[in-house]
């Protein structure tokens, strides 16, 4: 997440989450009725987010632990001043054992903290007992949309949205904009707030509907405009992190001067920030080889982030030593985030639509790569099943566009279809968007006549009809897929594959091959100028073959993403997914300087164990069952 992402999933039915909204609210509050658990102030497990209880659904294997620790630990949390909600309701634990993902996972234990103090209590409570019981660990839970089963547990889920989601003030300074949040606040709701100053989040995630600032961050989570702008942890001021030894450090960018300052102090930050840069300097050569060659990645730790002006030119005083880039993407695996402080950018005016039609997959490549000199705001891509069940499901778009303008929409779809393609929808549709400073260098009507040849159609989308029309067929692709077979699931697993631009042709013959193969099909859209693809191939979850077709069709396919010099992880991060397979993109070496970097912040092991490193769910036997 992350998707992000980001599948408009991630998208992820919004519809059908409405829908459940209030049997769900009386599960919750049913299940809270009936084993209450009482703090000091009596208070009792609260609101879980509507996408952490909208797919309760029982968990195919669980993995044993030990039971009596986790039998222990609400006593141990309250007797150290643990305020929050502690459950372990089963109807609540059956609730947490999904998210957006292929997989089902049941925690023991399901804690709300109610401020940034349960969440050192719940650490502290953690490390020091899983030296009694080792099979204890604490996994954070934002919005429970991943798509990675980044937030899914066997121990101790603690859930950072029912709580900790404050919106501070927006400050304006020196032509700079930030904000802090905590980080259950949801993306929608801070976007609301930066709105009244004119201003953006710009590596906003396709699902920033149903997500949290604190799960994108978590998930470096990325988006249309993380061509020109970058991933979340490029826009992170400071990160507010409770590390292992259960007190909570602000990490930020350092200098050499702040950096000398800081590792002369007698604590965990100071401690993690010298191992970490000696580490570095250790494996410099080794991290930037390894440093993938695609421009979006969130697969292991960014090593080569750190210090990206290099090690010797840190030492003498130029660029930062910034941790912010290794907590950023971390899925909580070397620190649970309490607050962010992040920075936002002028929301962009008079930008103009340049879309163009690819009949042919071969001219792919070559039309992204000549689009991609005007420095374009995005590029994003749908492929021609996306265009064809929006053609198919008109009422789809009935509930996501204002009724005074719906007719108007799906009547310039239909004309597009009949009068611009004349019955014949392209392989691929690309969006460009450029900004005023662009369109005043470059007019977009030069721009689309040079793109344009014999089997490639652009023009400048001068309708705000017509755009809503090609953005709202973009957006819906994720959920449009599943009106395919309303019996199977989209399966998130291949969705989020990376390759350069200039290979994305070649890239797409072999996607095509391999579903063809696979006897799947699967609607595919993504961020072109990424070369970074979301597909989902409908499968069905209650086959009980499909677990071994998942992982096989996962070898296959990220195979082919390496092969064309890509990458298996571009913006969704890894979870339980691609953890197991991230040998595939790094060198043995790198992956123990991973493990290096993951025990030098949490040494025992005790955050979200099994995700980035040292994989341990497996993916067959944790494959829901349900679709």
């Amino acid at each position: 997440m992350s998707r992000s992402s980001t599948t408009l999933k991630r998208e992820a039915t919004l519809s059908k989450t409405a829908k459940k909204v209030k049997t769900v609210k009386k599960v919750a509050k049913k299940a809270v009725r009936k084993k209450p658990v009482k703090s000091k102030k009596n208070e009792s497990i609260k609101a879980i987010s509507i996408k952490q209880i909208a797919s309760q659904i029982k968990p195919t294997v669980t993995i044993k632990r030990n039971p009596l620790g986790h039998l222990l630990m609400e006593k141990m949390f309250r007797e150290a001043g643990f305020r929050g909600g502690i459950s372990t309701d089963k109807k609540l634990l059956d609730a947490y054992s999904t998210d957006e993902s292929i997989f089902s996972v049941r925690p023991q234990v399901v804690v709300q903290p109610k401020n940034r103090g349960d969440v050192e209590i719940a650490t502290k409570v953690i490390a020091e007992q899983t030296k009694r019981f080792t099979s204890l660990s604490l996994t954070p839970r934002a919005a429970g949309t991943g798509l990675g089963g980044g937030s899914l547990t066997d121990s101790v889920v603690i859930d950072v949205c029912a709580h900790l989601n404050k919106i501070g003030e927006v400050v304006e300074k020196k032509g700079k904009i930030t904000f802090t949040c905590e980080p259950g606040a949801m993306w929608r709701d801070v976007e609301k707030k930066l709105k009244k100053h004119n201003a953006y989040l710009p590596p906003y995630p396709a699902s920033k509907d149903i997500c949290s600032v604190g799960g994108s961050v978590a998930n470096n989570a990325a988006g249309p405009d993380s061509l020109r702008y970058g991933h979340c942890a490029d826009w992170v001021e400071s990160i507010d992190v409770v590390l292992h030894d259960g007190h909570t450090y602000t990490i930020k960018p350092l200098t050499l001067r702040e950096y000398k300052i800081l590792i002369k102090q007698d604590h965990g930050h100071s401690r993690i920030a010298k191992e970490i840069f000696d580490l570095i300097s250790k494996n410099e050569k080794e991290i930037k080889k390894n440093k993938p060659e695609t421009a979006k990645n969130t697969a292991g730790y960014p090593l080569w982030s750190v210090m990206p002006e290099g090690v010797a030119k840190f030492k003498k005083g130029i660029g930062t030593f910034d941790l912010t880039k290794l907590i950023s993407g971390s899925q909580g695996t070397i620190g649970i985030i309490t607050s962010l402080t992040m920075r936002a950018e002028p929301i962009p005016s008079d930008t103009t639509l340049i879309a163009v039609s690819i009949f042919d997959l071969e001219n792919v490549a070559d039309s992204i790569v000549k689009l991609l000199k005007y420095n374009p705001l995005n590029v994003e891509i749908f492929d021609a099943l996306t265009f064809d069940l929006a053609l198919r499901n008109p009422g789809f778009f009935k509930n996501r566009i204002s009724k005074s303008i719906y007719y108007r929409v799906m009547f310039s779809l239909y004309t597009t279809y009949h009068v611009r393609f004349r019955r014949k929808i392209p392989e691929f549709t690309i969006l460009v968007t450029v900004d005023k400073e662009t369109a005043s260098e470059h007019q977009p009507e030069v721009i689309a006549k040079e793109i344009s040849g014999q089997k490639i159609k652009a023009r400048v989308v001068k309708s705000s009809i017509e755009s809503e029309m090609y953005w709202q067929v973009r957006r819906g692709s994720y959920t449009l897929s599943k009106m395919q077979d309303p019996t199977k699931r989209p399966a998130a697993f291949l969705e989020d594959m990376a390759v350069p631009p200039e290979n994305l042709s070649k890239f797409f013959v072999q996607i095509k091959r391999l579903l063809r193969e696979f006897n799947v099909t699967a609607a595919i859209h993504g961020h072109g100028g990424n070369g970074h693809l979301h597909f989902y191939p409908l499968l069905d979850f209650t086959n009980k073959t499909t677990p071994v077709l998942v992982e096989k069709m996962a070898d296959k396919f990220f195979e082919t993403a390496v092969k064309f010099k890509g990458n298996i992880c571009g913006e969704h991060n890894d979870g339980i997914i691609r953890t197991p397979h991230l040998s595939k993109i790094f060198s043995k070496k790198m992956l123990d300087i991973f493990k290096q970097a993951e025990h030098i912040f949490d040494p025992d092991d005790i955050f979200n164990p099994g995700k980035k490193v040292n994989p341990r769910f497996d993916i067959k036997e944790t494959m829901r069952t349900n679709n």
